[in-house]
């Protein structure tokens, strides 16, 4: 195992291709929780809270797959 100093973590942590990444985890956290409030209400706003729940759900699971993804590549790239 190298050894890998805390400045060259926080930078692969902070380049931009992991920032896109979380800001999908982030953007499917928001639709989670906008989703419930519209979970609570009836008639269209149901049906929009429940597309809000699986875009979200979606959003969460494909960039916490895509990280996990990038992360093992990226270290066998090495």
């Amino acid at each position: 195992m190298s050894d890998l100093s805390a400045r060259e973590a926080l930078r692969y942590a902070t380049e931009d291709s992991m920032l896109a990444l979380y800001g999908v985890v982030f953007s499917g956290w928001v639709l989670l929780t906008v989703a419930g409030v519209g979970l609570t209400a009836g008639g269209i706003a149901f049906v929009f809270g429940l597309l809000s729940v699986l875009a979200g759900v979606l959003a969460l699971l494909a960039g916490g797959v895509a990280i996990v993804y990038k992360i093992l590549a990226d270290s066998r790239a090495v």
